[in-house]
């Protein structure tokens, strides 16, 4: 999503939030509550959605808030999740309940199928106020229905929903189905692991999985709804499941096969990480790719990116290769290294000018944070190491 189309969204999250902020307003003591819930994450960000509306004393004195609340409400699309209180100290009593309660309801649900799920809605188109996926959802009425379909309830506007569940100090703690609040409580996407979100972004636009671009400014909240997953859950090797590990394996054996050093291994894993946080990923726009695909639910929308490496596959018009190629693990590793190789001293560049020399990526040291993490793999699946 660009920085305008962003601002966009800002704008109708702004009017879309009026209800949740005509709530707080409705009970002074509540004003430090509200701004302080991304305060471990954005400490600047917190509080400013209200700034333009009106002081707190005209609308407490106004006897029509809790009808006001009901038009904007309808005028929205939707109802209030909870009554505009009539007295205060109502609000901090439901919020408090809604996030316990929330998290009591989660029972067995993980933080994966809460990603799992999102993903079925991927090409849904963003429409503002919208509930009903027939139709089209906004970016809050998304992360509701996803959580709903797995029987947890949440509110409806972000500004309610950034304070359900537990807060989660940095995006280097955060889990798959973990929400990230950003520009103040006016947006709101699904963590899905490895640098990845989802989200319903602006009108024109679908449901998309995406890089995680909170990673690089803007984050207010992080909110973790559903319990964190055990350490004995993650059973591969730096926490990769049996397929991821699976692909990393494919890639260390065709570099071993090839006689090349190690350090291709390394600069390949990033890449996979960075990408497709190494998943088969298949994409609508290019035709073949989905029969090819293991896990039909790894699917992508990015230009006509496909595979591993998200390798750009639109018949002549790119020479990453054939669909067969870009959705083969052998193969597609063999197209990097062959860019790769062909780079004079790509053995002693940093991994991420490398990763990015081949890639030619929109975020050119995003790269950098996983060499770490491929080092370790290449360490446990080569036998010469890393």
């Amino acid at each position: 999503m660009s920085v305008s189309a962003l601002g966009l969204d800002a704008a109708i999250g702004r009017v879309q939030a009026i209800q949740a902020t005509l709530t707080h307003l409705a009970d002074p003591t509540l004003g430090a509550t509200a701004g302080s819930a991304s305060s471990s994450v954005s400490p600047a960000a917190a509080g400013t959605s209200s700034a333009s509306l009106p002081s707190t004393a005209s609308l407490a004195s106004t006897t029509s808030l809790a009808s006001f609340g009901q038009a904007l409400a309808g005028a929205l699309g939707s109802a209030p999740t909870t009554a505009l209180p009539a007295t205060g100290g109502g609000l901090a009593a439901s919020a408090g309940v809604a996030a316990t309660a929330g998290m009591a309801a989660s029972g067995g649900v993980t933080g994966g199928e809460i990603a799992a799920d999102a993903q079925k809605y991927i090409g849904v188109p963003y429409l503002w106020g919208g509930t009903d996926p027939s139709k089209g959802l906004d970016c809050s009425g998304f992360v509701q229905r996803v959580y709903q379909d797995l029987g947890i309830s949440l509110p409806r506007v972000v500004h309610d929903q950034m304070q359900a569940g537990t807060p989660v100090a940095s995006l280097a703690e955060a889990q798959p189905g973990d929400l990230l609040v950003s520009f103040g409580g006016e947006h709101v996407a699904i963590y899905l692991g490895n640098g990845k979100a989802i989200d319903a972004p602006v009108p024109g636009q679908t449901i998309q999985v995406r890089d995680a671009w909170e990673q690089y400014g803007n984050l207010t909240a992080i909110r973790r709804i559903v319990p964190a997953a055990s350490s004995s859950s993650t059973a591969g090797v730096a926490g990769l499941d049996a397929s991821q590990q699976q692909y990393a394996q494919d890639i260390v054996n065709r570099v071993a096969q090839r006689g090349l050093p190690a350090q291709a291994a390394v600069d390949a894993i990033s890449t996979a990480l960075q990408e497709s946080s190494l998943r088969m990923y298949w994409n609508p726009k290019v035709d073949g790719s989905q029969a090819l695909a293991p896990d039909q639910s790894a699917l992508g929308t990015d230009g006509y990116s496909v595979g591993l490496f998200q390798q750009q596959v639109n018949g002549n018009e790119f020479s990453w290769g054939t669909v067969s190629d870009a959705m083969d693990p052998a193969a597609s590793t063999d197209v990097f290294l062959n860019r790769l190789t062909a780079i004079p001293g790509w053995q002693n560049m940093p991994v991420t000018s490398a990763d990015q020399a081949v890639q030619g990526s929109a975020y050119p040291d995003a790269y950098a944070k996983w060499e770490a993490e491929a080092r370790q793999i290449v360490s446990a699946l080569s036998p010469t190491g890393a």
